[in-house]
């Protein structure tokens, strides 16, 4: 197994150019073959009916925005509550990484600089500081000893890291365990980069599933060093419109909106005006989504029980982790065992090294396909624990 298929930390390799994203180089193969019971989905599934939505102004999704929509910034400023300078769209998270690290670093005289970035995370995190040749260094969240409730960090690893970096760059909703900070941790973060002057840059883009509770709290309300990045994709379901959103300080949302016209020009007229009438529903899906937790979760929580695996259920989200029994190695297992009945789920090294044996489960879809989705899994997991018992024997 090639190590590329987890986050690359370091400095660019010159030989090798651009890392790839192993992660996406092992998953759009896997999902290329439209395995029946897809649990790897990383975003809701919600069909939205745009047309029904836009009714007749979706002829006109054609047409020139300016002059006759509303600043898109609008939407986002009501819904965060949150002064309209501050926020800066953009095409999806992905590229909003890219922009909020050269607003943060528009002012900074070194060329390069050092941004510590944590672990287990997806990878573009890590590799986005790579491609302007800055070196990454890594700051581990970690499994809690008895796998119940948060994952926290060591405060000497991440203080030491701080001391070093620019800028930390972090996922308050970590992929794949699904928790969120500690409120202790999330707190000596803050704090700790606002002494050292250091820029937070945080991928936000599962936060909203918090949203109707009461520790909901995106980073950007916790400083004017504080980046929050979001988008419509993973919890509203429409990664296919690109839309995206930066809420920083105002002096770094300006450097932001003038990266996003250097790196991006500016918004497609149908993206934008998809959005602005999309907007007013998003509830819509946070509905959905406690439906899928309260009717899919339950069939969940009896799988794992039956194998007797600790299920450090998270209190939010669409996914969570689990660490598969008897040492069963989690790629091994969705391309054997797993594919065999149907059934896809990720593998936590695509994460980080250190999970190899877990899997991430997804419950963001509807709940009879979960339902046939568990008990293919099921089958799958009973025929894994086999082959370990039979080799173990020999």
């Amino acid at each position: 197994m090639s190590e590329s298929y987890w986050p690359v930390f370091g400095s660019k390799n010159y030989e090798l150019g651009i890392p790839t994203i192993g992660y996406l180089d092992w998953y759009v193969p896997r999902l290329e073959e439209n395995r029946p019971h897809n649990l790897s989905l990383s975003g809701m599934q919600y069909d939205w009916d745009v047309k029904d939505i836009m009714k007749d102004s979706i002829y006109q999704v054609a047409n020139h925005h300016i002059g006759n929509l509303r600043d898109p910034r609008h939407n986002i400023s009501q819904r965060e509550n949150v002064d309209i300078s501050r926020i800066v769209i953009c095409h999806g998270a992905t590229q909003g990484l890219h922009i909020a690290i050269c607003a943060a670093l528009a002012k900074n005289e070194n060329k390069t600089v050092t941004i510590a970035v944590e672990s287990p995370c997806y990878a573009p995190i890590v590799q986005s500081p790579q491609l302007f040749n800055h070196e990454v260094i890594k700051v581990n969240r970690h499994q809690p000893e008895d796998n119940l409730g948060f994952w926290r960090i060591d405060k000497n690893q991440w203080f030491k890291a701080i001391k070093e970096s620019s800028i930390l760059m972090i996922t308050p909703i970590l992929n794949p365990s699904g928790w969120d900070y500690h409120p202790d941790d999330r707190n000596w973060i803050v704090n700790t980069c606002k002494e050292n002057g250091v820029i937070i840059i945080a991928d936000e883009v599962y936060l909203d599933s918090k949203k109707r509770k009461e520790d909901y709290v995106p980073f950007h309300k916790l400083g004017e060093h504080c980046i929050s990045i979001n988008s419509l994709t993973k919890i509203y379901s429409l990664g296919t419109i690109r839309f995206g959103w930066i809420i920083a300080s105002p002096e770094i949302a300006e450097q932001a909106r003038r990266a996003f016209i250097t790196l991006g020009g500016m918004m497609g007229s149908p993206v934008l005006r998809i959005a602005d009438s999309i907007f007013p529903h998003l509830d819509i899906v946070l509905d959905k989504l406690e439906q899928y937790r309260e009717q899919n979760l339950p069939l969940l929580r009896e799988l794992l029980k039956k194998f007797k695996i600790t299920w450090n259920e998270p209190s939010y989200g669409i996914f969570g982790s689990f660490r598969l029994p008897h040492g069963i190695d989690s790629m091994e297992f969705v391309d054997q065992e797993c594919k065999k009945f149907g059934v896809l789920l990720v593998p936590g090294n695509m994460f980080d090294d250190g999970l190899k044996d877990w899997v991430r489960i997804a419950w963001s879809i509807e709940p009879k396909l979960f339902q046939e989705a568990i008990i293919n899994l099921e089958k799958a997991l009973i025929l894994a624990i086999s082959k370990k018992q039979v080799n173990k024997s020999k």
